[in-house]
C-alpha cells in the first residue's frame, strides 16, 4: 500500500507541474464586420497548439440574414492520428472572412449574434472538446461607414462577448478610469497558479478582468452581461444604467438583478458582490419612431488576489432599437436578493464560493456522509459484505482493513471525477454509463457470483501472488487489490448519483475551474460517503459465522446477491421483459436451492424452516414474474397487473391515472422549437432530464409522476422529457446550457420561454414535494 501510495503521490504530483493550457488560452477568438457584408472571425493560437480547418462551424439565429460560404485561408497539412489521412491545420493565427447575404436588410443597420464552434490539438497529442464562442456584431447599412469592430473570447461555456461600442469610451471624470485595452497574453490555468507566484499576482486590465457586454434583446429590453474573472468580484450598487443625454419619449426602467453575495468589504462595509458571470435586464419605455438610444453604464470592482479595486469604469454604447421584435414583460425568475432562497444547487455552490480550502473539504465531507444514506450507496453495501463474505474466515481487523481499502478506492474515484470535472467539465461517471461498462460490470459480478458458488477460486496468476507473497508473507495482498478494484469499479459504474449536492459541488468546481479543489473536495465527500460502509463492513466481519458449512450457505447467498445486482446493472440497457425474465428465473433458482422444493423433517431446526420459507416465497413470486411476463405484463412489483382484465372504476381523475403525459425532445434544437411552440400557446413549460441509467428517475416514472396531484398542480403546463441515455453530442450539449451534471433534474420555464432557475429541482422528488413546488411554479409563471 505504502508503494501505491507513493505511485499516486508522483502521479498527482507530475499533474500539477505539467504546462497545460486550457482552450480559452490556447486559442483566442474575437470577431468583427469589416465591412456591410463580411465579417472576419480572429484565431489567435498559442505556441505548440493548432485548429483544424474541417472542425470550424458558423451560424446565427437571425432570421433577416444569412452567413454564406466562409473563405479560409491556406493551412498547412498534417497527418490524422486517428484517421491516418491528411488534414489542413492552422497555426500561430488564422483569419476566416464569412460573407453576409442580407437581402432587404441591406439598406438598414443591424446587429446580430455570430455562433462559432472550433476545436484544436496540442503537440503533445491531447486534443480539446469542441469549443463555442459568441460575437455579438453590428453590420452598417449599405451606405454608412463600417462600425467599429465588435470582438468577443470564446471561454467555456461561451458567453456574450465584449463590443466595442459605438462611441468612444467616454472620457473619465475624477476618480474615474478609462477602460484599458484586453491582452492577448496567455496564462497558466487555474491549478498552476502556484508555479507562477509574480505572474499571478499581476493586476489584470479592468475589461479583461471584467468583459461587458450590453445589447437590446427588444424594443422595450436591454441586456448587460459581465464575464467576471476568478479572483475578481463587481459592487452590485456600484452598477448603474442611464441615459447618456436626456432623449425625448425614453426613459430606462428599473434594473433586474441577480441574487449576489453579501460580503463585508473593507471600503464600503457590508455589500452586496458577484464573484461570477451575471446579466442584468433593463426596461426600456420608448415611443414609437424611436430608433437608437445611447446608453451609460457604470461598474466598479476588485481583484481578491492582489487587493487591487478599480476606480469606476464608465462606458457608453449606442443601441439600435430598429427592427426588433416587440417588448414583452420581463420575467423576474432571479431572487433580487440574497435573502430570497436559491435552488439547492446553487446554494451549495454559494456556500462553496465564500468559504476557505479547508472549509470546502469539511463541508463536502459532511455532504458526503449525508448522502451514505440515499438510495444511490445501497448496491455498494452487499458489494462490500460479498466481498468480506468471500474471503471466508475473516476476523474484525481483516474485515475493517477490507472495508478501508474499499472506502479508499471509492473515494479516490471521486477524486478523479472531481480532477476530470475541474480540468474538462466532464462528468466522468456519465460518460461510463454506456452498454460497454455496464456490461462488463455486470459479467464481472456474474463472475464473482459462481466464485462464491464454488465453481472455481478467483485469484491473481501465481508469478503475481509470489511477489505479493514476499511483500505481505500472508498472501492477503489479492484480496486487498480485488476490493480496491470493486471499491473503485462500483463508484464510476454503479451507482451514479446527480443528487444537489454532487450537483452544486460539481458545478462549482466547472466553474473554478480548479482541477487540484475539485479531486480534493469530492475525494473528501468520498470518505465521508465511506464512513457507514466502514462501519457496516467490520461489522459484518464479527457478525458472519467463521468458517465450515453455515460459511458455504453465506457465501451462495452473497452470490444470489452479485447476480442480483448483475441484473441490477443490465436493467439500465436491455429491456423490461429481459430484466424480468433473469429477475424471474433467478428467484426460482435460488428458491429451489433454499430447499423450497425439499420435504422438511422433523430434524428441521427453526433456521431450517426458516430458509425452506424464504426459498417457497422467492419461488412463488418469482413464478408470477415469469407468468405475467409470459402474459405481457411489464412490471416487477405487479406482474400479474391487467392480466385477468382490467378492475379500474371510472372516476373523475381518469385523464391523469395513467400519469404525466411527457413530450420528448432531443437536444438543444428540440428544446428551442418545444419552448416556441409552447410561448405561442402562453403555456409554462417543465423540462425532465432522465436516463435509462437512472434508478431515481425509474423510481419517479412509478410513483411521483402517477400522482394525480401532482398533474393537478402542473395544470396546463407543457411537459418536456429529456431523455439523455445515449450521452452524445446533443446531449451532452443540452446537459451544459443548463449545468445540470445528470439526471433526475428538473429545469422549469415561464409562458415567454425564461428558465425560472430559482425553481430548479436536483435529485428524487416525492409528489408531496412535486405537488407544492409545481403549485410555485405555476403561480409565478402565469403571474403578469
Amino acid at each position: 500500500m505504502r508503494k501505491l501510495f507513493c505511485f499516486l503521490l508522483l502521479l498527482a504530483t507530475t499533474q500539477v507541474h505539467a504546462e497545460l493550457l486550457r482552450a480559452d488560452q490556447a486559442f483566442q477568438f474575437k470577431a468583427e464586420a469589416i465591412s456591410p457584408t463580411t465579417i472576419k472571425a480572429t484565431w489567435e493560437i498559442a505556441e505548440g497548439h493548432y485548429l483544424s480547418r474541417d472542425k470550424f462551424k458558423f451560424e446565427t439565429d437571425s432570421t433577416d440574414l444569412k452567413l454564406a460560404t466562409p473563405t479560409f485561408p491556406a493551412g498547412e497539412s498534417k497527418d490524422d492520428p486517428t484517421t491516418q489521412a491528411k488534414h489542413e491545420i492552422y497555426r500561430n493565427k488564422v483569419e476566416v472572412e464569412i460573407p453576409v447575404e442580407r437581402g432587404q436588410t441591406l439598406s438598414q443597420a443591424i446587429q446580430l449574434a455570430l455562433k462559432v464552434k472550433y476545436q484544436g490539438c496540442s503537440d503533445t497529442g491531447m486534443c480539446f472538446p469542441p469549443s463555442r464562442g459568441i460575437a455579438q456584431l453590428e453590420l452598417a447599412a449599405a451606405t454608412d461607414a463600417a462600425p467599429a469592430p465588435t470582438t468577443a473570447v470564446a471561454a467555456p461555456p461561451a458567453p456574450a462577448p465584449t463590443p466595442a461600442p459605438v462611441a468612444e469610451v467616454t472620457a473619465p471624470e475624477p476618480a474615474v478610469a478609462e477602460a484599458t485595452p484586453p491582452t492577448t497574453t496567455s496564462k497558466l490555468p487555474d491549478i498552476f497558479k502556484g508555479a507562477d507566484k509574480q505572474a499571478a499576482n499581476k493586476p489584470m486590465p479592468v475589461d479583461k478582468a471584467f468583459a461587458f457586454d450590453i445589447a437590446a434583446i427588444d424594443k422595450g429590453t436591454l441586456k448587460a452581461t459581465w464575464v467576471i474573472q476568478p479572483n475578481h468580484h463587481l459592487y452590485r450598487p456600484k452598477i448603474t444604467f442611464s441615459l447618456k443625454e436626456p432623449q425625448e419619449g425614453v426613459t430606462l426602467g428599473k434594473p433586474v438583478f441577480p441574487a449576489g453575495k453579501q460580503t463585508q468589504d473593507e471600503y464600503f462595509g457590508m455589500i452586496e458582490v458577484y464573484g461570477e458571470d451575471i446579466e442584468v435586464k433593463i426596461p426600456v419605455e420608448a415611443t414609437d419612431g424611436v430608433e437608437k438610444i445611447v446608453v451609460t453604464t457604470q461598474y466598479q470592482g476588485c481583484a481578491d488576489n492582489t487587493g487591487v479595486c478599480y476606480p469606476p469604469v464608465k462606458k457608453t454604447n449606442e443601441l439600435t432599437l430598429a427592427g426588433l421584435p416587440e417588448a414583452r414583460p420581463i420575467a423576474n425568475n432571479t431572487p433580487v436578493s440574497a435573502d430570497v432562497a436559491l435552488n439547492e444547487q446553487d446554494a451549495l455552490a454559494q456556500k462553496l464560493e465564500g468559504s476557505s480550502f479547508l472549509q470546502k473539504i469539511l463541508v463536502m465531507f459532511i455532504a458526503g456522509l449525508l448522502l451514505a444514506f440515499t438510495p444511490c450507496i445501497f448496491p455498494m453495501i452487499p458489494i462490500l459484505s460479498g466481498i468480506i463474505a468471500g474471503y471466508g474466515n475473516t476476523t474484525s481487523r481483516k474485515a475493517f482493513f477490507l472495508s478501508l481499502t474499499y472506502v479508499l478506492a471509492g473515494a479516490f474515484a471521486y477524486a478523479v471525477i472531481g480532477f476530470v470535472f475541474g480540468f474538462f467539465g466532464q462528468n466522468l461517471q456519465t460518460v461510463l454509463q454506456n452498454p460497454v461498462a455496464i456490461g462488463f460490470m455486470s459479467v464481472l459480478f456474474v463472475l464473482l457470483a459462481l466464485s462464491m458458488f464454488g465453481f472455481y477460486d478467483l485469484q491473481l496468476p501465481n508469478s503475481i501472488q509470489s511477489r505479493l507473497s514476499e511483500i505481505s508473507n500472508k498472501q492477503e495482498s489479492g484480496s486487498f487489490i480485488g476490493a480496491a478494484i470493486m471499491g473503485f469499479l462500483s463508484t464510476l459504474i454503479v451507482g451514479p448519483c446527480a443528487g444537489p449536492v454532487i450537483a452544486g459541488a460539481l458545478t462549482y468546481i466547472a466553474q473554478s475551474k480548479d482541477a487540484v479543489l475539485g479531486a480534493s473536495a469530492l475525494f473528501s465527500m468520498g470518505i465521508g460517503i465511506g464512513v457507514p460502509l466502514l462501519l457496516i463492513g467490520t461489522s459484518a466481519g464479527h457478525l458472519l459465522p467463521r468458517a465450515g458449512a453455515w460459511m458455504d450457505t453465506v457465501k451462495a447467498v452473497f452470490g444470489i446477491i452479485m447476480l442480483g445486482i448483475a441484473i441490477y446493472m443490465l436493467s439500465r440497457i436491455v429491456p423490461i421483459e429481459i430484466t424480468m425474465a433473469l429477475t424471474g428465473i433467478l428467484l426460482v433458482s435460488s428458491g429451489v436451492y433454499m430447499g423450497a422444493l425439499e420435504r422438511t423433517n422433523e430434524e428441521a431446526g427453526g433456521w431450517g424452516r426458516f430458509w425452506k420459507s424464504t426459498g417457497m416465497i422467492q419461488l412463488f413470486y418469482g413464478g408470477l414474474i415469469l407468468f405475467g411476463l409470459s402474459a405481457g405484463s411489464q412490471s416487477l412489483l405487479q406482474p400479474l397487473k391487467g392480466v385477468f382484465g382490467s378492475t379500474v372504476i371510472a372516476s373523475s381523475d381518469a385523464a391523469v391515472s395513467s400519469g404525466l403525459q411527457f413530450q420528448a425532445i432531443k437536444g438543444s434544437e428540440g428544446l428551442k422549437a418545444a419552448l416556441a411552440a409552447a410561448k405561442a400557446a402562453n403555456r409554462p413549460v417543465m423540462l425532465d432530464f432522465t436516463a435509462d441509467f437512472c434508478v431515481t428517475c425509474a423510481k419517479m416514472e412509478r410513483t411521483t409522476f402517477k400522482s394525480a396531484d401532482v398533474a393537478g398542480a402542473l395544470g396546463n403546463a407543457l411537459l418536456l422529457k429529456a431523455d439523455v441515455t445515449k450521452q452524445d453530442d446533443a446531449d451532452v450539449a443540452l446537459q451544459k446550457q443548463f449545468d445540470v451534471i445528470g439526471p433526475p433534474a428538473f429545469i422549469f420555464f415561464n409562458s415567454h420561454g425564461e428558465e425560472m432557475r430559482s425553481l430548479r429541482l436536483i435529485g428524487e422528488v416525492n409528489a408531496e414535494r412535486l405537488t407544492k413546488h409545481a403549485k410555485q411554479f405555476m403561480q409565478q409563471a402565469t403571474a403578469p
